[in-house]
């Protein structure tokens, strides 16, 4: 169809009006938010221009009110839109996780505003314009490809002087229909000088809102990473091309953020920043030169950090980087185009926590004719990063998946759609994709799967696993390899052997149904095995996995209480493969606490004389629960 906007000339002479740029729910916890940096630089850009520009973030709408997916999400849209009249053209973004959801946003406006232009933008966007354009041409208008810094202002500019095609074809990344066919202009340029960008456009969100959920801002360090990994989409997206602001302007820009919303805490935002050392290492100079107080993160390769370059960032504030590593299998390594030497990654993740920077390790399951060895290799590395005391890496897991504009996607045609595999990735809970829409796997990549049912909810329930018992009871875990006769894969296998787990399809489902499930399962096997050491184990890291784990919070304290065998120094040692034995230990209690998720744990010889202290400082008692505990301090709920 063609634009809907007025013949070439009709609006001549008028501004472009008003811009309302809208960021769709995205998912996860309420903690995994941060303002939307890609909005608010598009925002900055269109305020340089001339143009008035407000931001609709149904991302902060999900993590602080709540959507629910079980009723019409587009009813739960129109109430939050402007009025009719308010905005001439909206801007949204879209990525492939969130891509459902958006197109619902997106056929709402058009529905509640018939005469205005809607842009779509974004990743998924940007390597599926055609298949948009020719399922959802009646409420898109125009799809804008790549980076929208420059291309999004001088689209305005064509709109407002009628939008006639000659026009169009001036916009670098511009896809439209019109004649009945997509139109596509060749991709721009990058955007090269990043430090002639404004500012992000932060006063247009209320920043206090994000920081209640997450003490975390993010601001662009730079775009492009070298390589190409094939499951990777935003090489292609920034074309490859490593580009960084100069360390000066990014100084500059995390001082204006500090003091614009008091926080001390960055991550600063490029797929590998550690790329360029000499660059990372003219920012740490930046950073001590002025004396800041600052705390920020990054993205590195393995094979590009050294000891003297972490002490450096170190020293310059940096706290956490993140490593994806993916596979310790070499050969995998080499499948994945990332052709990182294992030993290297292990050398890189101990030499980061030499340096007291928290390492952040993310690894993959599910690929292609995986391995029993491959698996039990990466998840036993992964839970020594976690549980040795040098190094207590934080190890996030996910599911390969096939992304358009990634390598992989070439062999999209194997995609269909998975119900277990739309839920994992659902942006509002308890959504489920329209009927209509999924037999088109192409455009909903994200809502289907290249693994048959089995398959599907084999690794799903892996990855869920694998999120739990990083988290809530590693050590229990490494004792079960390294001295219980098991490998990992054959330790979930045993896991899942005649367990139904609902809690994986349930619509809507309370993260904490699945975290419950997990622990039960672990501990049926852990009783199988016989061994009180690994009994003793999961009884302190997890002390009410017998009942509920994790728990909504509650207006009344539990507690649980657990006989001891063993010394806890020497029975950590145990699980890490340190001791053949742990020392006994005679008269001690394990104690667990709980007043909600989180549970606090005391090895004690008195549990009641610990019960009595914690009740005279709430003022009360607490009451009983059922006999069972837990480890030394406050624990969260479950990660995912």
């Amino acid at each position: 169809m063609a634009s809907r906007l007025p013949a070439a000339g009709a609006r001549a002479g008028r501004p472009a009006g008003r811009v309302c740029l809208v960021q769709p729910p995205v998912g996860g916890i309420p903690q995994d938010i941060t303002p939307p940096l890609g909005l608010l630089q598009l925002a900055a850009s269109l305020e340089a221009a001339g143009r008035a520009c407000s931001i609709l973030d149904f991302n902060l709408v999900q993590k602080t009110e709540g959507l629910r997916g079980e009723r019409s999400l587009r009813g739960q849209f129109a109430r939050r839109f402007p009025a009719r009249g308010k905005v001439d053209v909206f801007g949204v973004t879209a990525w492939s996780y969130n891509f459902d959801v958006a197109m619902e946003l997106v056929e709402e406006l058009r529905k509640r505003h018939p005469q205005a232009c809607i842009v779509l933008g974004g990743p998924h966007a940007s390597f599926s314009d055609a298949e948009i354009l020719a399922h959802f041409g009646r409420s898109v208008d125009f799809v804008l490809r790549d980076e929208g810094d420059h291309s999004f202002p001088l689209l305005l500019e064509v709109l407002e002087r009628g939008a006639d095609s000659d026009a169009l074809s001036e916009v670098p990344g511009l896809s439209w229909i019109e004649g009945g066919r997509v139109r596509r202009n060749p991709r721009g340029a990058v955007v090269e000088d990043l430090d002639a960008l404004p500012f992000p456009a932060y006063h247009l969100v209320d920043v206090a809102a994000y920081l209640a959920l997450s003490p975390v801002l993010v601001l662009e360090a730079g775009r492009g990473c070298p390589y190409n990994c094939n499951f990777c989409s935003t090489t292609n997206m920034f074309q490859r091309k490593y580009r960084v602001k100069s360390p000066s302007r990014l100084v500059d820009e995390i001082e204006w953020l500090m003091e614009r919303s008091q926080s001390r805490r960055f991550e600063l935002l490029h797929d590998n920043l550690v790329a360029n050392k000499a660059y990372v290492r003219s920012l740490c100079r930046e950073i001590r030169a002025r004396n800041i107080d600052v705390s920020w993160s990054c993205t590195s390769r393995t094979d590009n950090i050294t000891e003297e370059l972490a002490e450096e960032m170190f020293l310059a504030g940096c706290d956490q980087v993140f490593f994806g590593v993916e596979s310790l299998d070499a050969e995998r390594q080499k499948w994945t185009g990332k052709r990182l030497d294992p030993e290297r990654v292990r050398e890189a993740i101990e030499l980061t926590a030499r340096q007291h920077i928290h390492p952040q390790v993310g690894i993959i399951v599910g690929f292609p004719d995986e391995r029993r060895e491959e698996f039990d290799l990466t998840v036993g590395e992964a839970l020594r990063w976690v549980t040795d005391p040098k190094v207590r890496a934080e190890v996030s897991t996910g599911l390969l998946r096939y992304y358009p504009g990634a390598d992989l996607f070439a062999e999209a045609d194997a995609l269909r759609y998975d119900p277990l595999a739309a839920a994992d990735t659902a942006a509002v809970p308890g959504y489920s994709i329209r009927k209509k829409w999924r037999g088109l796997p192409r455009l909903f990549p994200l809502q289907a799967i290249h693994t048959g049912p089995a398959e599907t909810r084999r690794n799903l329930l892996t990855v869920k696993f694998l999120r739990t018992v990083f988290r809530a009871c590693p050590l229990t875990v490494r004792a079960c390899l390294v001295h219980g006769g098991l490998g990992a894969r054959e330790l979930f296998d045993r896991m899942m052997a005649g367990r139904r787990f609902e809690a994986l399809r349930a619509r809507g489902r309370d993260p904490r149904l699945l975290w419950n499930e997990t622990l039960r399962a672990l501990g049926a096997v852990v009783e199988e095995l016989g061994r009180p050491e690994f009994l003793e184990l999961l009884d302190w890291e997890a002390p009410f996995w017998r009942t509920e784990a994790v728990v909504a919070p509650l207006e009344r304290i539990e507690h649980v209480v657990h006989e001891r065998r063993y010394e806890q120094a020497s029975l950590e040692a145990f699980a890490r493969g340190e001791r053949r034995s742990p020392e006994p230990a005679q008269g001690l209690r394990t104690l667990g606490v709980r007043a909600g998720p989180e549970v606090a744990v005391w090895a004690t010889r008195d549990p009641a004389a610990v019960l009595r202290r914690i009740g005279e400082r709430l003022g009360g008692a607490p009451t009983a629960f059922a006999p069972l505990a837990r480890g030394a301090a406050a624990r969260p709920g479950p990660a995912d």
